[in-house]
C-alpha cells in the first residue's frame, strides 16, 4: 500500500512537470529588449523633446510612434518640453517584408562505386509564416548638455503591415521603455 502511494505521487509529479514543459514550449517567446547606455549612468532627464528631423511630412507610423513613446514616458513621470528639454529622443523603425513560403521541388542525381542513383524531393511550407513584416524598433536618448547619446533600447518585432498600428506602436514603446528608469 505504501509503495503504491509513492508511485502514484511520483506519477502525478511527473505528469505535472511534463504539462508545465508542454505549456512553456507552446507559449510565445517574449520580445528581447537590448539596452546600451553611457558609462557613468544616465543624466537627470526630467523633460524630453523630439530630436529635430528632416522637413518631410510625418507619416501615420511616425505620428503613432511619437504619441506612444510620449504617453509611456509621461506614465513614468517625465514631461514633454517644447523648449530647452533636458534630453532629446530619436527613434528608428526599420521593417522588411517577409516573403510567403512556397512549396519547392528538388531533383538530384548521384553516382558512386555501386552505380548511379537519383531522387526527387518536395518541400512543403508546413508551420511557416504566411508573409507579413519583420522589423526593429530603436529608441535613443540624447543628453542635450553633452549633445551625446546616453541610452539606447531596441527590440525586434513582427508587424501586420508596412504601417505601424496604434496597438503595435503602444506595444513597442512599452517594451523598450520598460527598460528605462522611472523619473525620481
Amino acid at each position: 500500500m505504501k509503495r503504491q502511494a509513492i508511485t502514484g505521487r511520483a506519477s502525478r509529479t511527473f505528469i505535472v512537470a511534463m504539462a508545465t514543459v508542454a505549456v512553456a514550449a507552446c507559449s510565445t517567446p517574449s520580445s528581447q529588449v537590448r539596452v546600451d547606455q553611457a558609462e557613468g549612468g544616465l543624466p537627470a532627464c526630467r523633460t524630453f523633446a523630439w530630436n529635430p528631423n528632416t522637413q518631410e511630412a510625418a507619416t501615420f507610423s511616425d505620428q503613432r510612434m511619437r504619441a506612444a513613446v510620449m504617453r509611456r514616458l509621461q506614465s513614468k513621470g517625465y514631461e514633454q518640453a517644447t523648449e530647452k528639454a533636458d534630453c532629446r529622443i530619436a527613434y528608428q523603425l526599420s521593417s522588411r517584408e517577409i516573403p510567403k513560403a512556397k512549396p519547392g521541388v528538388g531533383v538530384g542525381v548521384g553516382g558512386g562505386s555501386g552505380g548511379v542513383g537519383g531522387g526527387i524531393g518536395i518541400s512543403l511550407p508546413i508551420g511557416r509564416k504566411k508573409g507579413g513584416y519583420s522589423g526593429t524598433f530603436t529608441l535613443d536618448i540624447i543628453d542635450n548638455t553633452k549633445n551625446a547619446q546616453v541610452w539606447s533600447g531596441s527590440v525586434d518585432t513582427e508587424l501586420k503591415s508596412a504601417e505601424v498600428s496604434d496597438s503595435e506602436a503602444e506595444q513597442l514603446a512599452n517594451d523598450v521603455l520598460a527598460a528605462y528608469p522611472d523619473s525620481k
